[in-house]
C-alpha cells in the first residue's frame, strides 16, 4: 500500500506494475471489438442527468485519462484503446447497455451507474463483461460476468470495519443510531443497518427511502435526530453535497449527533467547503472509510506514497479534473483490465480476460488501494482501512478511533465480517 522507494519509472508504467501499457506486436481480430490494432472499450455513469448534474463524472474523467495515458504509451501491447463514454443519466441503464451490445464494445471497464440493476438484463442477454469501478445494487453486483477490483459485498458492509473501530472507542453512543438511506443506494443502506445491529448498535432512527430527485427541506428529518438523541448517524447517499445540507438543517435547530460515519464516496472537496465550520460542530466529527491512502498524503509525501502521487497527476494532467474517490476504484478497474489483457497476448476474449482478472488474489493497484481479491459481490471486502475525519480546514486521519497497525492502516480480519440476522430497533 505504501513504498519508500521510487524506481526510474517507464511510461507505461504505474506505481508497482511495470510495462502496464507499451508498445508490442498483438495482433487479430479475436473478439467482439478487438481488431489488429484497436479494442473497444466502454465506460458508464450518471453525469448527464437532470436532478444531479454531474453525477459521477469521474467515471468519465478517469477513464479518458487512462486511455488517453496507456494509448500515449503505446497501448496494449500495441492494441490502441478506443473508449465510448455511455451516459446513463440516472433512467438509461437499460438503453445505454443496448447501446453498448449493438456497437459492440469489448467489454465495459470502471463504470458505476446508480440504478445499475437495471441494466443487468440487457448485459447479459449480449454477454457483455464488465471490471466495474462499484455495483451500487445486489442485483448487479451478484449478476455473471461482473466482477469490481474491490468486491462490494452483497453479504457486508463497508461500514462494518469503522462502525466496530467506532464501538470500541465510544460504546456509550452505540446506544441511539440512526440511518438515512437513500433509494439509489438501498441495498447499500440495508447492509450498514445490519451490521450496525450485529455490532450492539441500537437503531433509533430508520428513514430507507429518501428520494433520488433530492430532499427539498431536511428540517423535519434532524428535528427527529434530534428528538430520539441519535448520537451515531449514517447516511447512505450518493453525493456529498445531500450531507453538507443536512448539516446545515442541524445548524438551524442547534442540534448536532456525537458521530456522523459516511462511506468512501463522501471523501470528497464538495464536503469540506460545502460543509464549512459545521464540520467541527459534531462533537466526535464527521468520518468516512476509504481502502486507500488520501490524496492529501499522496501529494505531501510522492516518495512514501508514489502510486497516490502518480493518480493525482495523471487526472490533473490529462483531464485538468480533480481526483475523486470513485475515480480511484475506476483507475484501479482500468489498470485490472490492462493487465489482464496484457497476459491474453494476441488472443484477447472476453472469457481469457475475466479468468486472468478473477486469478489475482492480491490486487492493489501498483499500490493504490489496501490488497484485495477481485471479485463480484460474492466476495470480501479489504481487511484494511483508514478512516479519515472532516473538518473546515480539510482531512485528517482518525487514528484515535481507528488505530493504525500498517502505515496509515488498520489491517484486522474481524474488519471484515458477514452479516447475518435482521437489524433490531428500539
Amino acid at each position: 500500500m505504501t513504498s519508500t522507494t521510487a524506481a526510474a519509472a517507464g511510461p507505461g508504467d504505474f506505481g508497482t506494475l511495470k510495462a502496464v501499457c507499451g508498445p508490442g506486436n498483438a495482433s487479430g481480430a479475436t473478439d467482439k471489438g478487438v481488431t489488429d490494432t484497436n479494442i473497444r472499450v466502454a465506460t458508464m455513469a450518471d453525469p448527464g442527468n437532470t436532478v444531479v448534474p454531474g453525477l459521477n463524472i469521474e467515471i468519465f474523467q478517469t477513464s479518458q485519462a487512462f486511455v488517453d495515458w496507456c494509448n500515449a504509451a503505446g497501448g496494449i501491447l500495441g492494441r490502441k484503446l478506443v473508449l465510448d463514454k455511455r451516459d446513463s443519466a440516472l433512467s438509461n441503464v437499460a438503453a445505454q447497455m443496448v447501446a453498448s451490445c449493438e456497437q459492440p464494445d469489448f467489454m465495459l471497464v470502471g463504470n458505476a451507474e446508480a440504478f445499475d440493476a437495471n441494466g443487468v438484463q440487457p448485459r447479459l442477454s449480449c454477454g457483455l463483461p464488465e471490471i466495474a469501478a462499484a455495483t451500487l445494487s445486489a442485483a448487479a453486483g451478484l449478476a455473471p460476468l461482473s466482477l469490481e477490483p474491490t468486491p462490494n459485498p452483497a453479504a457486508e458492509s463497508s461500514l462494518g470495519g469503522a462502525l466496530r473501530g467506532l464501538r470500541a472507542f465510544d460504546p456509550a453512543s452505540t446506544a441511539h443510531f440512526g440511518l438515512l438511506s437513500g433509494t439509489a443506494v438501498k441495498d447499500a443502506g440495508n447492509r450498514v443497518r445490519q451490521a450496525a445491529a450485529q455490532l450492539g448498535y441500537t437503531q433509533v432512527v430508520y428513514y430507507p427511502d429518501l428520494p433520488p430527485t433530492g430532499v427539498p427541506n431536511w428540517r423535519p428529518y434532524a428535528q427527529v435526530l434530534q428528538a430520539k438523541g441519535v448520537q451515531v448517524l449514517s447516511l447512505a447517499a450518493t453525493n456529498a453535497d445531500i450531507d453538507a445540507e443536512l448539516f446545515k438543517a442541524f445548524a438551524d435547530i442547534g442540534y448536532f449527533p456525537k458521530w456522523v460515519v459516511l462511506d468512501v464516496n463522501n471523501y470528497d472537496p464538495a464536503m469540506i467547503t460545502e460543509g464549512g465550520p459545521n464540520l467541527d460542530q459534531f462533537k466526535g466529527g464527521v468520518l468516512v472509510i476509504s481502502s486507500f491512502v488520501p490524496f492529501e498524503l499522496g501529494e505531501s509525501d510522492p516518495a512514501k506514497y508514489p502510486a497516490t502521487a502518480q493518480f493525482v497527476n495523471m487526472v490533473r494532467q490529462y483531464q485538468n479534473a480533480a481526483p475523486k474517490a470513485l475515480g480511484v476504484y475506476s483507475w484501479s478497474a482500468w489498470l485490472l483490465f490492462a493487465e489482464a489483457v496484457k497476459s491474453c497476448g494476441s488472443n484477447v476474449t472476453r472469457q481469457c480476460v475475466l479468468n486472468y482478472a478473477q486469478s489475482l488474489t492480491n490486487w492493489t493497484a501498483g499500490g493504490l488501494t489496501a490488497p484485495s481479491k477481485p471479485s463480484n459481490a460474492t466476495g470480501d471486502l479489504p481487511q484494511c482501512g483508514v478512516l479519515l475525519k472532516a473538518t473546515s480546514k480539510g482531512w485528517v486521519l482518525a487514528t484515535d478511533v481507528y488505530k493504525p497497525n500498517q502505515g496509515i492502516f488498520n489491517c484486522d480480519p474481524a474488519n471484515v465480517f458477514k452479516l447475518t440476522g435482521s437489524p433490531r430497533s428500539s
